[in-house]
């Protein structure tokens, strides 16, 4: 038999250890720890037990209060504020006294820059890797689009990326290929970066 694991096994064993040493000192006349010193140490334990479960809900209540305290100051402070935004609607920067201001009006989204510095960082017999940084003007970019021209052949679309790096796989060999890369965003798209070339 295996000695249980769980707070709530070992105090149903203790109490059936009590019980037996007490009814049957003649089989049990020497115990390392007598029967009278596992009761104290059980309802020690009992105790123990049943003050951590009160503190545990009791920390659950103060947490509780302390949510419901913050709610009700939420709701006082964006009352306030809303009430102070209207008092001085006229002249909004007096609202800095309070810490606050009025909202922004949205920026209008730019087309992205220009992409900068395109370099082939790998490449292999059919693939290349290439890296680039992102523009320093112009809105956000929201993704690359790579572009790729052989010779004598117009640019062709040939991959989507939403970080600075893409593999290109499936690459001709042995002809010069030239890759740039541009900025789109829902606003437009950027200025084409510069070639990079490479032959494989």
């Amino acid at each position: 038999m295996r000695f249980p694991r769980t707070e709530a096994e070992i105090t149903a064993l203790a109490l059936l250890v009590v019980e037996g040493l007490t009814q049957a000192p003649e089989d049990f006349p020497a115990p390392p720890v007598p029967a009278a010193d596992l009761q104290v140490q059980l309802e020690r334990c009992n105790a123990a037990a049943t003050a951590a479960a009160g503190a545990e809900t009791a920390f659950k209540e103060e947490h509780a209060v302390k949510d419901d305290a913050f709610e009700d100051l939420v709701d006082s402070l964006k009352a306030d504020l809303k009430y102070a935004e209207f008092a001085v609607r006229d002249e909004p920067q007096k609202l800095s006294r309070l810490g606050w201001s009025t909202r922004r009006e949205p920026t209008p989204l730019e087309s992205p820059g220009e992409v900068r510095d395109i370099t082939v960082v790998a490449e292999g017999d059919t693939w290349v890797i290439l890296r680039w940084k992102p523009p320093v003007d112009g809105g956000a970019p929201g993704v690359y689009k790579v572009q790729r021209k052989r010779e004598n052949t117009p640019w062709k679309d040939i991959g989507i990326s939403t970080d600075t790096e893409e593999l290109v796989s499936n690459q001709p060999r042995r002809e010069d290929l030239h890759y740039r890369v541009f900025a789109v965003n829902k606003a437009g798209i950027g200025q084409p970066s510069a070639t990079a070339t490479v032959v494989l």
